[in-house]
């Protein structure tokens, strides 16, 4: 049921963007909208040679524990998603009445997107954009230190009501008030990276901190609020 009903809502959204198709209800027209990015590489990183060299990256990340330094409440995130995001989807029907568009997102250059079992692909446009600013200056901090490519993945989006239910029978950390919810929210991974170029291998620990420093920095302008979730290993990052 729970695979069928987000296949189902990927599909609807698929086909009515890519024909143009819009719906009305008694607020007006509602418009669905897909990427316009292309995907650049939908195939998994390259192997890595066994036994190469790895190494450190200085990050620049302030003093403390990141569990500590990346704290924001989930009543405070719940408000920025709820200002900026859809109306939570409750039921297949209601993904027709949807009154702000929504972004398809694809494996790219920048950022891998996982298999998602109780999520699917999407995001408002805000929050779209955040997640490339953010893989961006991932990739372009690497590469001023002295690194090579590397691209972040992505491993939650857009949930349903009947989605959040099926996670928290297996999550106990898992709420039903969920930022994702409203397609605002997205989880990036900080224990595994994408290494696009194996002739220069950098450290998970390393990887980690960096992506830390630049969430801390977006964070600190005023884009986003963000928790270090230790227990699924990766940064859960709702857009302002």
């Amino acid at each position: 049921m729970q695979k069928f009903l987000l296949t189902s809502l990927i599909l609807i959204a698929a086909i009515v963007a890519v024909s143009s198709c819009t719906h009305s209800d008694n607020d007006g027209q509602v418009k669905y909208v897909l990427s316009d990015d292309t995907p650049l590489d939908t195939a998994a990183a390259p192997k890595l040679p066994k036994g190469g060299p790895v190494h450190e990256m200085k990050s620049r990340i302030v003093d403390g524990r990141l569990k500590d330094i990346f704290n924001d409440s989930n009543h405070t995130q719940l408000r920025a998603a709820a200002a900026n995001g859809i109306d939570p989807i409750v039921d297949l029907r209601s993904a027709f009445y949807l009154k702000r568009p929504l972004v398809k997102l694809h494996t790219c250059k920048l950022y891998y997107v996982a298999t998602m079992k109780d999520s699917a692909p999407y995001l408002v446009p805000k929050a779209a954009n955040l997640l490339k600013q953010i893989a961006t200056a991932f990739a372009d901090t690497i590469v001023a230190r002295g690194g090579k490519a590397y691209r972040l993945r992505v491993t939650s989006m857009l949930r349903t009501d009947y989605s959040v239910a099926q996670l928290q029978q297996r999550n106990r950390n898992a709420t039903s008030q969920s930022c994702h919810r409203y397609g605002t929210t997205f989880d990036i991974s900080w224990s595994k990276f994408d290494c696009m170029d194996p002739s220069y291998q950098i450290s998970q620990e390393s990887l980690k901190n960096i992506l830390a420093e630049i969430i801390y920095d977006f964070r600190a302008r005023g884009k986003c609020y963000a928790i270090f979730e230790t227990r699924q290993g990766c940064f859960h990052v709702t857009v302002r």
